[in-house]
């Protein structure tokens, strides 16, 4: 009798330290393996107006992420005046720019990547003030996934 209470004990105990455990992953962030694609710039763009809703002029040009002298994107487009579209020709080039953006020293920088894409928004760092842009949506809706990189 003495054994079986201690076995149920023991069975408790285990259960109890799982259940929190399974809450512990995140779940709305998808696999890498699983992130989006998209064909071209403008399929991106078209995505991603449809749920941020971009302004049909922004002031002012997208920054160019350069690597060894070259720009690591074969193609941009502004969202908002701090918040643009990068699309890249591999995935080499993107991790470059990843980092790139990473390393920064200038302030947070919000981003949300796909397979060969990134969304970036430079807000924050430009005007010393949070993102009004809820990048963050496009994770979601997009299959992308959402960080905050740079100091």
């Amino acid at each position: 009798m003495m054994m079986r209470v201690r076995l149920q004990d023991i069975a408790l105990a285990t259960l109890l330290v799982a259940i929190p455990l399974t809450g512990c992953a995140p779940q709305d962030q998808p696999p890498r393996e699983n992130l989006h694609t998209f064909r071209s710039i403008d399929e991106g763009y078209t995505a991603v107006d449809r749920i941020l809703d971009c302004e049909a002029d922004p002031a002012g040009e997208p920054v160019v992420p350069m690597g060894d002298g070259v720009p690591l994107t074969s193609a941009q487009k502004l969202c908002f005046e701090n918040v643009q579209l990068d699309f890249y020709p591999n995935q080499d080039a993107l991790q470059e720019s990843y980092q790139l953006l990473s390393d920064s020293q200038q302030g947070k920088i919000h981003l949300v990547q796909g397979v060969n894409w990134m969304v970036v928004d430079f807000s924050q760092m430009a005007t010393g003030q949070p993102s009004t842009r809820n990048i963050e949506r496009l994770a979601n809706e997009l299959n992308g996934e959402y960080v905050v990189v740079g100091v």
